[in-house]
């Protein structure tokens, strides 16, 4: 199995030991040899030639206009003009490792031989009480892009991963972090958005940076509000193109009742229902 590993970052002073833990859990699973890795730096210039860093580990620059989404855009591109030769895509960003990270204990490597016999998503799922409208989609579950896997035939069925690039068509100001009256999100998601963003509790769980006041730190509210939109799309991209979503625990937890091929993922929300089982968490 040939895995292509693309690791975005944004330079090394946030999460600096990110990549050695990375490289610590291919080790544990024994796919290091198995791996080509990407080491997509969102901070260096987009002009910069890709360099030869470690065996079969490059460092090459990505694009931070849509963060993590542009940086993968442009080096899947890279990769099909290189010809590079793939079975499977490891997509990781610098912060896989923060927030909720037991899903890196649900993993054997079989669940990658399920993953490209069915070409489906794996991944972590996450899910919100209700559901939420995202332009002319509803949707509740989605699969959190820190960490996830995709074949190469799942990815040629894809449009770009930046889905939304313009902040103007949410918000009312460039400087501003207030929706526009016609942006086409749902008043629940609003909340929700900016209720994590600036720094509650969501289940359980509060995000690491949160937004303060002023003008620059409303552009970031902006900045981090798309790349959100763009996680959150790409399940909704997936489920068009026919690509159902595995989740880790899930799958992990039928070790004691092989799995084949034909066995398809059950829904999401069924998903998250026996993982709730699975880790003891009341419903």
């Amino acid at each position: 199995m040939k895995i292509l590993c693309l690791f975005v970052r944004h330079g090394t002073a946030q999460y600096p030991e990110a990549l050695t833990e990375l490289d610590q859990w291919y080790q544990r699973h024994s796919l290091i040899n198995e791996r080509t890795l990407w080491i997509i730096d969102n901070a260096l210039e987009p002009n910069c030639l890709p360099q030869l860093v470690a065996p079969a580990t490059h460092l090459r620059p990505g694009s931070n206009h849509a963060w993590e989404f542009s940086a993968w855009d442009r080096t899947l591109a890279e990769a099909a003009a290189e010809g590079i030769s793939y079975d499977i895509v490891h997509f990781v960003t610098s912060a896989f490792n923060t927030l909720y990270n037991e899903y890196l204990k649900h993993f054997r490597r079989d669940m990658l031989d399920y993953t490209l016999a069915r070409n489906t998503c794996l991944g972590h799922l996450d899910s919100f009480p209700e559901l939420m409208q995202l332009e002319d989609e509803t949707f509740q579950t989605w699969v959190r892009t820190c960490f996830f896997f995709l074949t190469r035939t799942s990815i040629q069925k894809l449009p770009r991963l930046a889905t939304y690039q313009d902040p103007d068509r949410f918000f009312v100001a460039p400087d501003s972090r207030e929706f526009r009256p016609d942006a086409p999100l749902g008043l629940a998601y609003q909340r929700h958005i900016r209720a994590w963003l600036e720094g509650q509790e969501i289940g359980g769980h509060s995000w690491h940076s949160p937004v303060r006041q002023g003008k620059e730190e409303n552009v970031r509210f902006q900045r981090k509000t798309l790349a959100i939109l763009n996680e959150q799309r790409l399940a909704i991209t997936l489920r068009r193109a026919g690509i159902r979503l595995a989740d880790f625990c899930w799958l992990f937890s039928l070790r004691n009742a092989p799995f084949s091929a034909e066995m398809a993922p059950p829904t999401e929300v069924d998903q998250l229902r026996a993982r709730r089982r699975i880790l003891g968490i009341p419903a």
